[in-house]
């Protein structure tokens, strides 16, 4: 009986592995991913946005392995990075038709292989962030579904694909962020994640130690990535540099990716001298895909020191950027310079330029039409104090908003809610944070139905200054607080960041 029925499952078995090599002719197919020397080097290339490069190394990797897919994935990881540093609406029109075809021919790969999924989903990945810059919010969505599916897939049928956990950690973070006002994204997304655990899959590729070059590559991205949540969502922001002094050495360590990340978190824990120096020693290198956000950056770390030269920085900026974004951020700053220099009618001038110019896409943008179009003259007392903060120059924040007498700058209840708000962040930085904490509780006091943002961010620090504590019932009351708030500015990122809390006060208790 035994012999009689071997050979009919021997028959089902040549059957089946025809039947789903006829469903799935990709699998007998010369499609194949593989990450050679050649495209190792196309990627380092890519890293230091030598763009014309690393296609002539991928142009001579196609005509030598014809079957090879991965320059597909690092063509994608060009155009990605030319449409979301560069925002222009023309080349992302005529690049967008590309990302499909190449999707097509991707697909067409061994389905058996891990690099199948993970190379379709890191380019919908990538071009979910695109979608994002380019106001596509549902495609986007979508694009960050189809992404995530991919890394769940290969999670599963492939555990120790430690690359695969940049993307799937990436989804997984996002997830966690969305905005209350974008609920209806988090259900096209489909995620169900946290920030905490999209950090743990991140740092599992961070800490790899091993010899294979294509896992070696994505440790520095994902030390960026960590670095970034850290500073934005963390409880404690200098926790990034750690990360970042990481980047000092290396062949990417003057990408202008790198130095953009160095410098953001830098300037965001208030060493602003240190970032203007690293952004002022950059390499101006032709062969680099321009990145003129650094300039916008340079512009910023010089006014934060109320350094009038930043003009120069925000027109070069002006001058040459031709994307969508910052705009009418760059032109309320030439504003505060000319305000700062007395020149009141050159103010005006710069703030109806940020009405005519720009989009109002971000939050940053947002907030510079919504003061353009109060026609209102800024505090200047108050003005100085908040640039010379962000700069980390504490105590000459603190003499400005102290060496004059309040009767001579607070006028309205605008101007006293800010006050207080101001004093309690100079405390908190310069090390005082019982001081910060009185502070923060008037500016809730004072402004919580307001439509001002202040107290919500006092909310958010107040929850980080018990959080630090281990006072993690507080610390929710406080978070709780920012997310009641209903500010007309930076609404969504402060819930961002007061979510984020909120969901590290859960793990912590667990």
């Amino acid at each position: 009986m035994c012999p009689y029925y071997k050979r009919p499952k021997a028959r089902l078995s040549i059957l089946f592995l025809l039947s789903w090599a006829f469903l799935f002719p990709a699998y007998a197919s010369d499609f194949q991913f593989s990450y050679t020397p050649a495209c190792q080097k196309a990627y380092q290339a890519i890293m230091n946005l030598h763009f014309q490069e690393a296609r002539r190394i991928i142009a001579s990797e196609k005509s030598s392995g014809p079957g090879n897919l991965i320059p597909l994935y690092l063509e994608n990881y060009i155009d990605y990075l030319t449409l979301f540093i560069g925002e222009e609406q023309g080349q992302y029109d005529k690049i967008k038709p590309v990302f499909q075809a190449r999707i097509d021919a991707i697909e067409k790969g061994n389905r058996f292989s891990p690099y199948y999924n993970f190379c379709l989903g890191e380019s919908h990945l990538q071009w979910a962030f695109v979608h994002l810059k380019f106001r596509e919010y549902t495609q986007a969505a979508l694009s960050v579904r189809k992404a995530y599916q991919y890394f769940s897939a290969n999670a599963t049928a492939f555990p120790d694909f430690i690359p695969n956990n940049i993307g799937l950690g990436t989804t997984h973070f996002l997830g966690g962020i969305v905005p209350d006002s974008y609920k209806w994204i988090a259900g096209l997304m489909g995620i169900e994640g946290t920030v905490s655990q999209g950090l743990q899959e991140l740092r599992s590729v961070a800490d790899y130690n091993g010899s294979n070059d294509f896992y070696n590559q994505f440790k520095p991205q994902a030390l960026v990535y960590i670095a970034m949540v850290s500073v934005n969502l963390g409880k404690n922001k200098s926790d990034a540099l750690k990360i970042v002094s990481l980047f000092e050495n290396g062949n990417i360590s003057q990408s202008p990716l790198i130095i953009f990340a160095r410098a953001n978190i830098m300037m965001k824990n208030g060493l602003n001298v240190q970032a203007l120096d690293l952004l002022r020693q950059r390499s101006h290198d032709a062969a680099s895909y321009p990145f003129y956000f650094l300039d916008f950056m340079e512009g910023n770390a010089k006014l934060n020191s109320l350094d009038t030269s930043a003009m120069t920085d925000y027109r070069f900026f002006l001058d040459h950027f031709r994307g969508i974004n910052y705009i009418k951020s760059a032109w309320q700053k030439v504003g505060w310079l000319q305000f700062i220099k007395g020149d009141t009618l050159g103010y005006r001038k710069a703030m109806a330029k940020v009405l005519d110019s720009g989009i109002a896409n971000g939050e940053e943008d947002r907030q510079a039409v919504k003061e353009a179009e109060s026609k209102q003259i800024p505090n200047l007392v108050l003005l100085k104090a908040r640039l010379l903060f962000d700069g980390g120059y504490y105590d000459k924040a603190l003499n400005e908003l102290l060496n004059s007498p309040t009767k001579s700058f607070l006028f309205t209840r605008k101007d006293l809610v800010e006050y207080s708000y101001r004093l309690g962040r100079i405390y908190h930085e310069s090390g005082n944070p019982d001081k910060a904490l009185s502070f923060y509780r008037l500016t809730i006091q004072r402004g919580k139905n307001g439509p001002w943002y202040f107290a919500a961010a006092s909310a958010l620090q107040m929850g980080l200054i018990y959080e630090s504590r281990g006072d993690f019932s507080r610390a929710d009351s406080a978070y709780n607080v920012c997310l009641e708030c209903k500010p007309a500015e930076y609404k969504n990122s402060l819930s961002q960041k007061a979510k984020a809390g909120i969901s590290r006060i859960k793990s912590n208790r667990h």
